[in-house]
């Protein structure tokens, strides 16, 4: 089959013929129809989770995975399509009982552990982790993994709740559109003025273009006022400097993207106003249910922007250069 590996850190994904994935007992084969490109493939490409995850080459990325099925089980049968709960943990522990195996010590996630689906086949360890879906296919790819984390990254945020969102990127582009489905009053700050514009058309209340400190810029745009919830899809040192400052008192500090950023803050800030922290990574299997049917619903789009598998590294690129307003669907031949 024909696949884009991944061989060297910072080096572009070879485009090779590799050998068929043969499926074992209780797994499923699936034929991929497209898959997501998230901003943690080009971490890995670039080496900044290097000391955070085992990353082994030659690897074939991509972990955000619609496909047709192949070879069933009991559940999923051939020519079933399917988009893929990408957690698969050990099912025993006490974070896999609680429902989140992305937390489990002994989580295997396609393309990061094993193989993904930039690549024509993909094999699934359980089909248990499979959500039969209809209608487009492409269009359902960004909600397995943009989706279930933007519906978790906003849970519990209701109607008339102030918050900020930090970045203009896919998963935040899903979020606000949760967040207004709600009746959240939603500001966002982010650095690209054509995303932004984006985010107005797709419900923001206000949008704050920052030319240098993000909090800084978003304090000024707002007069200092406070939020319940600032939602950091970015994670960098810029982004999360002083952000905990734009919290009301009881207010959430809720933290989606990796890029690397320490988040320095006052033990008395946190206790005098009652401040929380929370880390987001993916969602759980019913998260992964509820975005689904709010895109059933026609609650929420998923702004998908097709490439060819032949084209993954000119979407790498695209993504880089933050030329991508939506999410990068991959389309193997």
């Amino acid at each position: 089959m024909k696949a884009a590996v991944f061989n060297d850190i910072g080096k572009p994904l070879s485009f090779e013929n590799v050998q068929d994935p043969e499926p074992k007992d209780g797994e499923v084969l699936l034929k991929v129809l497209g898959t997501g490109l998230c901003h943690g493939d080009v971490h890995i490409i670039m080496g900044d989770w290097l000391g955070d995850i085992s990353i082994k080459s030659p690897l074939i990325l991509g972990h955000e995975i619609v496909g047709e099925v192949i070879k069933g089980g009991e559940r999923v049968k051939e020519g079933d399509v399917v988009a893929v709960y990408n957690a698969f943990g050990c099912g025993k522990c006490k974070a896999c009982l609680k429902g989140y195996p992305q937390y489990c010590e002994k989580v295997k996630v396609l393309g990061v552990e094993q193989n993904g689906g930039f690549a024509q086949y993909v094999v699934i360890p359980s089909e248990e982790n499979l959500f039969k879906i209809r209608g487009n296919p492409l269009e359902i790819v960004p909600l397995a993994d943009a989706g279930v984390t933007a519906y978790n990254s906003v849970k519990g945020i209701e109607k008339g709740d102030k918050v900020a969102i930090i970045g203009t990127g896919a998963v935040s582009m899903l979020g606000i559109q949760i967040l207004k489905t709600r009746g959240a009053e939603v500001t966002v700050v982010g650095r690209n003025r054509i995303k932004l514009n984006k985010m107005s058309e797709l419900g923001a209340d206000e949008v704050v273009e920052s030319k240098g400190n993000y909090i800084t810029d978003l304090s000024a745009k707002t007069e200092n006022n406070k939020f319940d919830y600032v939602i950091d899809y970015v994670g960098n040192d810029q982004s999360l400097m002083d952000s905990m400052w734009l919290l009301s008192r009881l207010g959430e500090l809720r933290i989606v993207g990796e890029f690397g950023g320490t988040l320095n803050v006052h033990e008395q800030l946190l206790v005098l106003r009652g401040l929380n922290v929370r880390g987001i990574l993916y969602g759980s299997k019913n998260d992964m249910a509820d975005v689904i049917s709010l895109y059933y619903n026609g609650k929420i789009k998923t702004l998908v922007v097709p490439y060819s598998l032949q084209e993954i590294n000119q979407a790498i690129d695209d993504m880089i250069e933050e030329r991508i307003i939506g999410r990068a669907v991959i389309i193997p031949p």
